[in-house]
């Protein structure tokens, strides 16, 4: 299992140091004095004779990507990914226990339409270790994506400070403009995906127990808000 202090000890290092930081100015600044990225042309088209107000920053998602965006991206999807498979392995047991324990659950509640609801409660302390684990990996992966989107923000100022076309345009961008942004896999924030040996919605014994424990759970909920 991943320990919490490992996990601060990412967050801590979350911050991007000054190595980095200078290699990504200097890439930007190097990029930018050459028109790196080129700003489509539709931005600029009939506005020769306007004041430079009047132009506004052109959408992230319509911007090439430069080599110097593409590698950090990739670097920090490489180390998420391998963040997971590593975790992934690592609580390979308890995996395997509960994919073990879903037939059972699901025999004991659809087949022979007998519920156990303790065995069930044990079921669900299993699936939240499960889902605790993944969420103590995700603080790695979440560390990762934001060291990673400090060093396209100082990237993406040194662009801006020397490229030809960007001096053009009014103001600087939107806070939240950064094209390129790493963001985590949105299965990050759904764990139990990572469970089922097939396709979510193939049927698997996994999924049907998960249902069935959601349901329990909900039921459970309920009950205690009409009293």
């Amino acid at each position: 299992m991943i320990r919490s202090d490992s996990v601060n000890g990412v967050v801590r290092r979350g911050h991007l140091g000054r190595i980095a930081r200078f290699r990504a100015k200097w890439r930007g600044k190097r990029d930018g004095e050459r028109g790196v990225p080129r700003i489509p042309v539709r931005y600029f088209e009939g506005r020769r004779g306007a004041p430079p107000e009047l132009f506004e920053p052109p959408h992230p998602d319509e911007l090439p990507l430069p080599a110097y965006v593409m590698e950090v991206r990739t670097t920090a999807r490489r180390a998420m990914e391998q963040m997971r498979s590593s975790m992934i392995g690592q609580e390979h047991a308890l995996i395997s226990k509960l994919r073990a324990e879903s037939v059972r659950v699901v025999t004991q509640y659809d087949v022979r339409e007998d519920p156990r609801p303790a065995a069930l409660a044990r079921y669900g302390q299993w699936v939240g270790q499960w889902r605790t684990t993944v969420d103590r990996c995700r603080s790695h992966a979440q560390a990762v994506a934001d060291q990673a989107n400090q060093q396209l923000a100082c990237y993406w100022d040194a662009v801006r400070a020397t490229h030809p076309q960007f001096i053009r345009l009014a103001g600087r961008p939107p806070g939240d403009w950064l094209p390129g942004r790493v963001e985590l896999d949105p299965s990050w924030c759904r764990p139990d995906v990572w469970l089922l040996a097939d396709d979510e919605g193939a049927g698997t014994a996994t999924s049907r127990a998960l249902q069935i424990l959601e349901r329990q759970n909900t039921h459970r909920v309920d009950g205690r808000s009409t009293r």
